[in-house]
């Protein structure tokens, strides 16, 4: 995998800030043009940061763009996850100064990796070990990273920073659940897993797809976060977001300043 001649700069400017915990003034120039130049900036920054890539988060493309990229989604490697403890709202952490928010999905667990590409969600299911409520915590150290989608989310990692791993969904039914979100106490959203493009499986497909295709490796065991299912919800420092999966499960995450790596 290739990137550009300046893709370094990128990613040392990237990295500074990941390892600092430091917001940065803006995303580092040039942002990269083509969804090859974003990925392989991607693989140089994940690699740069030394840790084990633990699942993938999923994000979508901007409309406009779909046609022209031909893809609706995007994908970044999580570095961190934590379990919650069902009693007190777990720890997220995020950027101070930067781009901020959380996102409530389902979390599959990876229980082996397909050789071949999947066409149907009846056999991707097949190798999902689990399946997971909880947050992914989307953060970067650049305040302007959504102005630069799909590039500059795909390149700073996806701008994932963490994913908080919540109580366990039944498999047969994960998919049409009926969630709902709240910050500080106030409704934000509302949905189901599979409003969300072509749903959770689809989303397994589309790593399946990249996998094949030498973009990512993924490996057994690994997390893949499916996909926001009430939305991309901006916060704060300090401030608590409450997601609530059916009639059983509530889970919920305080947000907290990153201090840097390592954790």
């Amino acid at each position: 995998m290739s990137a550009s001649p300046n893709a370094q700069d990128i990613v040392a400017a990237l990295l500074e800030a990941r390892l600092s915990g430091q917001a940065l003034p803006a995303f580092p120039a040039p942002v990269p043009a083509t969804l090859a130049d974003a990925y392989a900036a991607q693989h140089k920054l994940r690699v740069a940061l030394g840790r084990p890539v633990l699942g993938w988060k999923l994000g979508r493309v901007p409309p406009p763009l779909v046609a022209s990229l031909g893809a609706t989604r995007l994908a970044g490697p999580v570095l961190h996850c934590a379990d919650l403890d069902g009693e007190n709202p777990g720890e997220a952490r995020i950027f101070v100064g930067g781009a901020s928010a959380i996102e409530i999905e389902v979390m599959l667990r990876l229980r082996s990796v397909p050789d071949h590409r999947i066409d149907s969600d009846d056999e991707a299911l097949t190798y999902v070990e689990e399946v997971r409520a909880g947050f992914e915590v989307a953060s970067s150290p650049a305040p302007d990273v959504f102005d630069y989608s799909p590039f500059g989310t795909i390149a700073d990692v996806g701008i994932n920073n963490g994913l908080l791993l919540g109580p366990q969904i039944d498999l047969a039914d994960f998919d049409e659940i009926e969630v709902s979100t709240e910050i500080d106490g106030v409704h934000v959203g509302t949905g189901r897993p599979s409003g969300v493009l072509d749903g959770p499986l689809g989303s397994l497909r589309f790593l399946v797809n990249l996998h094949h295709d030498g973009v990512i490796t993924l490996e057994p065991g690994q997390w893949i976060s499916a996909g926001a299912i009430t939305g991309v919800h901006p916060i704060a420092a300090g401030q608590t977001a409450t997601a609530q999966f059916g009639t059983a499960i509530r889970i919920a995450c305080t947000t907290i300043p990153d201090t840097g790596y390592p954790r």
